[in-house]
């Protein structure tokens, strides 16, 4: 059947107050996974902020997301699991609907950054890297995708999935093979999820995102002293707050007729000859 994405949508402002939904945000702990989720909750949205590993340091660095979403009036609640693992992410995502209700906007923002060359990459190094990236961004989207699908077809909605990818998915790096195939993978993901989940009232998008002031390779981000950032259009490399309004949007009733596309948040990276 058929369903109207969002039927109730608006043209103002209005159509990006995100009150009354609820949102997962795998990767919470830092970088543009932190950033969208206060931005969603900023726009009004209860949100389960999930770190996709059970590493102690994310585990501690997800509590501080979570106390700033409380502290901005939205109720927060704390998931980690090895998302790379299918069962993992489908009992991570079937708890935080339960807590929350149901779940209306997933994000997915793991970013397991390996800079080596091929042929130094281990069978090791490159299930981890292809796991916590690709396959946890899967395992993520069939699990909240089975949740949102139980909505009624007369439901406001049924769901917004946002990926959150890097430019090297559509561009590739050298000495970053297995990163750059996992990324790659989540693009043409986001676009095979678009198209079968569209009727159903459920959208799929990616944010590509450039070179961030905390992407690991970069070192230091001054253009003086790193070649790399000389090669971005606008000189400078991008902060997480800038990708969080974009994700914002995605996420509203704006976005109902938005689905399987990648927007590329790069400071002009990607069409720079």
């Amino acid at each position: 059947m058929t369903v109207a994405n969002w039927p109730d949508a608006k043209r103002s402002l209005d159509a990006y107050d995100l009150s009354g939904k609820q949102a997962l945000v795998l990767g919470a702990a830092s970088g543009a996974g932190r950033a969208i989720a206060l931005a969603l909750a900023e726009a009004g949205a209860d949100i389960a902020v999930c770190a996709a590993t059970t590493d102690a340091d994310e585990a501690f660095a997800l509590r501080k997301t979570a106390r700033e979403v409380r502290e901005l009036g939205r109720t927060a609640i704390e998931r980690a699991t090895d998302a790379s693992s299918g069962q993992g992410a489908q009992v991570m995502v079937r708890q935080v609907a339960k807590e929350l209700g149901r779940i209306d906007v997933l994000v997915n923002a793991p970013n397991l950054f390996l800079g080596k060359p091929a042929t130094k990459t281990s069978d090791a190094e490159w299930a981890k890297v292809i796991g916590g990236n690709l396959s946890a961004t899967f395992f993520a989207c069939r699990a909240a995708g089975k949740e949102m699908l139980k909505n009624e077809p007369s439901a406001r909605a049924r769901g917004r999935i946002i990926n959150v990818a890097s430019v090297l998915g559509e561009r590739g790096l050298a000495n970053a093979a297995a990163y750059c195939a996992a990324q790659g993978g989540i693009l043409n993901l986001t676009r095979a999820l678009a198209q079968e989940w569209a009727a159903q009232g459920i959208t799929v998008n990616t944010i590509a995102q450039g070179w961030m002031e905390d992407s690991p390779a970069l070192d230091d981000i001054t253009p003086e002293a790193n070649q790399t950032v000389r090669f971005i259009p606008m000189k400078r490399a991008g902060r997480s707050d800038e990708i969080a309004p974009l994700a914002v949007y995605l996420a509203s009733d704006a976005a109902g007729y938005v689905t399987g596309q990648t927007l590329f948040v790069d400071g002009g990276l990607t069409v720079h000859l």
